[in-house]
C-alpha cells in the first residue's frame, strides 16, 4: 500500500435543506401534475423528517416508480406503528416489482425485511437472506440479518454469514462490526479485540491552525459562531444515533468557509494517519479505498443531548473534531460529555461488554479522533449550561 487515498471533499451545498424544501413546495404547487417535482419534494420531505407529507404525496398515488415507492417505504417505517409497518412491507413489495436491477431489488427486500422484523415475522430472515443473495454488498440487509441472529443469541450464524460475504469480496463497516459483535457474544474476546486494535488503528491529535489563523483558539471561536448561525441548524433528526441534539446535516455550504477550511485540514490529517498504518496486516487496512469522499455533519449538544451506541455504515474511516467543549468537561474526571468506545451491551451482553473494555476520550477544543468506521461508540450527556460543538465525519469509499 504505497499510494495515498485520493480524498475528495464533499461539494459545498448552495441551499439549506429547509430553504430547498420551501422552494420545492412552491414549485410543486405551480406544477401539480409534474411527477419529477413530486419525487423531488418527497425526497426532501424525508430528509427533513416531514414523513406525513411524503405519505400524503405518495400514499394514494397509482403511478409510483421504484424511487418513489422506496421513499414511501422509508416514510412509513419512520412512523413506527404496526399498521405502518404492514403498509411499508406492502409498498416494498411494489418497489421490488418495479426495480430495474439487482441492487434495487436487494434494497427493496432489505426494507421489507426491516418491516417484517419489527412485526416478529418468521419470514424476515429469509427475506434478508434473499436480499444478500441478490446483492451481497447490501449493508442494510447485512446489518439486519446479523442483528436478527444476535438478538436470538445465535452468534455462530453471524460468523457464517460474515465468512460467506467476505468470500464474495465484501468488506464494509457493517460486516466488520457484525463479526466483532459475534466474537464478543461468543466470549472470544481475543478475536474481538483483534478486530478493534484501537491502540494501532485509532489516532488522536490536536490540529494545527488552518492557514491564515494565528491560533487554533481563534479559528474555533469563529467556527463556532459560523455553526451556531448556520441556516441548516435543526433539532434532532430521525434515524440517527443523536438524542436531543442540534444537528447540521450538511454544514459545508458556500456560506460556511471555515467548515471548508477545516475539511482540508482533516483530509491532510487522515492521509497522515493512513500512511502510519499502511503496513499493519488487518482486514480493515486491506480494504482501504483508493478514492473516497470526505463527508461531514455537525452535532451540538445542550446539557441532556447524547449519542447512542452506533457505527458509521457508509464510512471506511470515521472521526470527530471538537470545536467547542465546556471547561468542566475538558478538565473533569467523569464521563459527562465524553466519547466512549466499546461494545453495546444489548447485543453482546453486559458481561462481555464489560470484559471487552472501553476507552473514554475526553474532548477538548481542537482535538481530532480518527477510528475505523466499524468502531462502536457513544457519548454521555454533559449536564452543563454550555454547549458542546463537534464536527463528525466519514471517509466514504467512492
Amino acid at each position: 500500500m504505497t499510494q495515498q487515498t485520493r480524498i475528495e471533499i464533499e461539494g459545498a451545498k448552495g441551499l439549506s435543506l429547509a430553504l430547498e424544501a420551501d422552494l420545492l413546495r412552491q414549485a410543486a404547487r405551480r406544477n401539480p401534475s409534474s411527477l419529477l417535482m413530486r419525487a423531488r419534494l418527497a425526497a426532501i420531505c424525508n430528509l427533513t423528517d416531514a414523513f406525513d407529507e411524503t405519505i400524503a404525496l405518495l400514499g394514494i398515488a397509482a403511478d409510483l416508480g421504484y424511487g418513489e415507492a422506496m421513499m414511501l417505504v422509508q416514510a412509513l417505517l419512520a412512523q413506527e406503528t404496526d399498521a405502518d409497518n404492514v403498509r411499508a412491507a406492502d409498498r416494498a413489495r411494489l418497489a421490488l416489482s418495479l426495480a430495474g436491477n439487482d441492487p434495487e431489488r436487494a434494497q427493496a427486500l432489505a426494507d421489507m425485511g426491516k418491516a417484517q422484523l419489527r412485526r416478529s415475522e418468521d419470514s424476515a430472515c429469509e427475506t434478508l437472506r434473499l436480499a444478500l443473495n441478490i446483492d451481497s454488498h447490501n449493508k442494510d440487509a447485512c446489518k439486519r440479518l446479523a442483528t436478527y441472529f444476535l438478538t436470538r443469541k445465535e452468534p455462530a450464524q453471524v460468523l457464517t454469514l460474515c465468512d460467506k460475504l467476505e468470500a464474495q469480496g465484501v468488506s464494509h463497516s457493517r460486516l466488520l462490526s457484525a463479526r466483532l459483535l459475534a466474537h464478543a457474544r461468543m466470549a472470544d474476546l481475543g478475536a474481538a479485540r483483534a478486530l478493534m486494535r484501537w491502540g494501532e488503528l485509532h489516532c488522536q491529535a490536536t490540529l494545527e491552525p488552518p492557514p491564515g489563523w494565528d491560533s487554533l483558539e481563534a479559528f474555533n471561536a469563529a467556527l463556532a459562531v459560523e455553526l451556531l448561525t448556520h441556516p441548516g441548524l435543526r433539532f434532532d433528526r430521525y434515524g440517527t444515533a443523536s438524542e436531543q441534539t442540534w444537528r447540521i446535516d450538511s454544514p459545508a455550504t458556500s456560506d460556511a468557509p471555515l467548515v471548508n477550511q477545516l475539511l482540508v485540514q482533516l483530509g491532510e490529517a487522515i492521509n497522515r494517519h493512513i500512511a502510519s498504518i499502511s503496513k499493519i496486516d488487518h482486514s480493515w487496512v486491506r480494504a482501504r479505498p483508493a478514492e473516497a469522499t470526505l463527508h461531514c455533519w455537525c452535532v451540538i449538544t445542550d446539557s441532556v443531548g447524547y449519542e447512542t451506541w452506533h457505527v458509521h455504515q457508509f464510512g471506511w474511516l470515521s472521526g470527530v473534531y471538537y470545536v467547542q467543549v465546556p471547561a468542566a468537561v475538558v478538565h473533569g474526571n467523569g464521563t459527562g460529555g465524553c466519547l466512549c468506545i466499546g461494545l453495546p451491551e444489548d447485543l453482546v451482553g453486559e458481561e462481555a461488554a464489560a470484559q471487552f473494555g472501553h476507552e473514554i476520550v475526553r474532548p477538548s477544543p481542537g482535538l481530532v479522533k480518527l477510528f475505523p468506521s466499524h468502531t462502536y461508540h457513544r457519548t454521555f450527556p454533559h449536564s452543563l449550561p454550555e454547549q458542546r460543538i463537534c464536527i463528525a465525519f466519514d471517509l466514504r469509499p467512492s
